[in-house]
This record gives C-alpha cells, structure tokens and sequence, in this order.
C-alpha cells in the first residue's frame, strides 16, 4: 500500500538535506526552488547555522536593497540576540523599523567587517567594492542567485571559499545593460545567471531542488509546472485555501470570479480580438471593473488557517509594459489605491493572494522574444496564494502558432529561450482551453448587459 503523500515531510527533508552539505563542508551547492518555496527561508537557516553551530563568518547577498532589509528583519528576529550586521552606504536610508532592531549593526567599510562568527547582510553592488586577495568570510550565501548575472557574481565570488547559490531558474534571466553578442556562444559568458554558468564550468557541483511550494496551491501547481518546469516536479504545501462572496453571482462575467470560488485558481477572461499595441484601455477598464466586482460582492477569503475580508491590499496587478501599468492605475480610483500594480520584473519576489494579470501577447500583431519569455509569464503566474484572472484578447493561441519559433540557436547552445518560451505559452493555453477556464469579458457581452455589470 502506498503511503499517503505528506508535502510538510518532503520539504523538511529536502532542508535537512541542504544544512548537511553544510556540515559537510561542501565547496559549492546550487539550490533550485520553485515559485514561493521559501527560498529566504532556506537562505536564513542556512546562515544560522553556519554562524551559530559551525562557528564561521557568513556573508549574505542579495540583489536589490529591499531584499537586504527583509532579510535583516528575518534574521534579526530568530538570532536570539547575536547581532546581525548589515553592510551598506553611509547614505543608506534604513526603514523605520529597520534602524530599530536592537541587534542590528550597521557596517560602511571593511575594517569595520566583523572577524568573529557572524551574519553580515549586504546587496551585490555593495559587495562588489571590496579589494582584497584573502577571503573576508568562510561561505556566501547568494539569495535570489538566478537574478546574478555571472559577470556581477565573479567580482565577489572571491570573498568566501564555499558558496551557496539559492533561487529559482523559472523567473526573469538576469538584465544585462549591453552587447552581449561576443558571449552568444557561450554557455556560461558573463551575462548568464551565475548558478548556470557555474553549473556549467563545474558539471559536478552539488546540484538538489526544494520539492514543494508553499505559496502555490495544487491546482495552480498543476498549470505552472508542466509549463515552466518541465525537468523540475514539485506539489504544492498548502491545500487549504479559498476564495467566498457573501452576494451570489448574477451577471454572465461572475462566471470568470465564481470559477476561482469553486477552485480554479488560475482562469482567462477573453475581451475580442484586437490589435490594440501596447496599452489596451478597454482591457484596463475591463480589469479594474472586474476588481470592484469581487470587492463588491463582499468577497472573504480562508488562507492556511485563517480567515479575512477582502480589500484592496490584497490585491495585485501585473503587467508586460510600464504604459499598461500606467492605464490601469489611473482606472483604479481612490477607493482601489491599496492595489499593488507593477511590471513583471519588478512585481519578482512579491505575492498577494490575488492577482490580475495582463497577457503580454495580448492585442499585439506579432510575438517577439521579450513577449514570449516564459520567465516573464511565470512570474505573472505565480505571484498569487489562492486565485488568478488573465486577462487578453482572443486569439492568443492562433497567435503562437503563427509566429512559432524558427528554431536559430548560438553556435554551442543548447538551450532555445524563445521555443522555451512559446512551449510555456502554448502549454498553459491549451490547458486552460481543455478544462473549460476561459470566459467572456464585459465588452465581450451586449451594452446592455455590461452597463448593468459595471453601472
């Protein structure tokens, strides 16, 4: 008889397994994640124990500020008290609740760089300014690894002799701010994540996965990952979560809520089709209608445990383009003020647990490289812990496979990021078309019906 599947069990032995490479002492471990596995958590145990029980000095980067003062707060909470040291500019602007943790040390050079058993947090432009020919600390733990192109990564690699690179290989390549055609054929050139190219250089190098997500429920689990993580299974650890109105649905389009109520976390809701470029008024009206629907029908919702109203703040919307936040946003309204928009790239490392997404092909007459990046969709899609409405124009899938990728590869390539790209897309199409998961939007009914709904 098989034993029953227990999510809680396999990601507490996948982190055992990660903190006895540790004990081990090995030189390198690339940890792969998907979406909401807790990869900072990871990140937190993994510097604790190397400060607390292995007696090293351990150095943490980061890729942006604001990740640094999260994981100051983190670390500084479960430390019991040994001071964590934040490595930063003199200039730095800490958040209130930042500057007041008591066990904070806030560090601007190197001699000040503590030489005993620590945690010393800091972003990779900040690290990158030390010169030195001997290692400062005894491992680096690199959070958010997969967003360090590798260029940005050899100028601190030499500050530990033992690394850990921690992030998820399904997001956003690395952004890489010039030419990069002298390094095309290069599997591991400079503006590749730094856990590829070492994976690369270093076939050998201790490579393991966290198994399950903890913000992703099954049902979004079963879309995301055979679309984004074809060679990398996981399950979801939460399966208690939900979505309730207290007013009943009565218009065509309640479907597209009512649906996510019933337990389909991730639905499409189709406008007709239009080549509409880049910012597209009617599907940001059609988006933010939809918003003041599920707000208006008194919706609450029951996340791990507890149970809450739903407003504004709980709310996320996200999108390809800079215009397309910039038409939503001045849809929303004061009453919406609460509800986060952002692109795809900056909306990286950030949940809510519902989201509103716009197609990055939607209403476009082609389907070039940046649209079709399959990190920039699965960003989109998994940002939520319990519901997700896309939103597009009909003909997406038409779309895809008028403009299917040619198949041209860099000499020594492998890896075709534009066919990667256009397999995600089509996968999650045909996926939400088979079980029945794409409604009708407003402007999509007669006038009538959608004066009603939006009056």
């Amino acid at each position: 008889m098989t034993a029953p599947f227990n999510a809680q069990a396999i990601a507490d032995a996948a982190l055992e397994t990660v903190l006895a490479s540790q004990w081990r002492g090995e030189p390198a471990l690339v940890l792969r994640s998907p979406p909401g596995a807790g990869k900072t958590g990871v990140a937190q145990r993994v510097a604790l124990q190397s400060a607390t029980m292995l007696d090293q000095r351990c150095m943490v980067v980061t890729q942006t500020n604001e990740q640094a003062f999260d994981l100051t707060r983190r670390l500084a909470s479960n430390a019991h008290g040994m001071p964590i040291h934040l490595f930063a500019k003199k200039a730095i602007n800490l958040p209130a609740d930042v500057a007041q943790l008591p066990n904070l040390v806030v560090v601007h050079d190197v001699a000040s760089l503590p030489q005993q058993p620590s945690i010393t947090i800091g972003n990779a432009a900040k690290w990158s300014w030390i010169q030195t020919e001997e290692p400062c600390f005894d491992v680096q733990i690199v959070d958010e690894a997969f967003q360090l192109p590798d260029y940005r990564f050899q100028l601190i690699s030499n500050l530990a002799p033992r690394h850990v690179l921690i992030g998820d290989p399904g997001q956003i390549d690395p952004f890489v701010n010039c030419e990069i055609e002298r390094w095309r054929c290069d599997p591991a050139g400079p503006q590749v994540s730094c856990p590829a190219a070492l994976v690369e250089r270093h076939p050998s190098v201790l490579q393991l996965d966290l198994p399950v997500s903890r913000r992703l429920n099954a049902d979004t689990v079963s879309l995301v990952q055979p679309a984004f993580y074809p060679d990398m299974p996981f399950r979801a650890l939460s399966q208690n979560r939900s979505l309730h109105f207290q007013v009943a649905g009565i218009m065509p389009f309640d479907a597209a809520l009512d649906a996510v109520a019933a337990g389909s976390s991730i639905v499409m809701v189709e406008l007709p089709a239009q080549i509409t470029g880049e910012a597209d008024g009617e599907l940001a009206q059609e988006l933010v209608t939809s918003i003041t629907r599920l707000l208006g029908r008194s919706a609450w919702m029951h996340d791990d445990g507890a149970s809450e109203w739903i407003t504004p703040d709980k709310i996320g919307v996200v999108c390809a383009h800079v215009s397309q936040v910039n038409a939503v946003r001045e849809r929303l309204g004061p009453d919406l003020a609460g509800v986060f928009v952002e692109t795809a790239n900056r909306f990286q490392g950030i949940e809510r647990p519902f989201m509103f997404v716009h197609h990055p092909l939607s209403g476009r007459a082609d389907a070039t490289a940046f649209h079709l990046d399959a990190g920039r969709l699965c960003v989109m899609l998994s940002r939520h812990r319990i519901g997700c409405w896309i939103f597009g124009r009909q003909g997406i899938s038409h779309q895809l496979m008028q403009f299917a990728p040619v198949g041209d590869r860099s000499l020594g390539i492998d890896d075709d990021p534009e066919y990667r790209g256009w397999r995600a897309h089509l996968t999650l199409m045909a996926a939400l078309a088979r079980a029945g998961r794409v409604y009708p939007a407003v402007f999509g009914l007669p006038s009538s019906a959608a004066n009603q709904l939006t009056g």
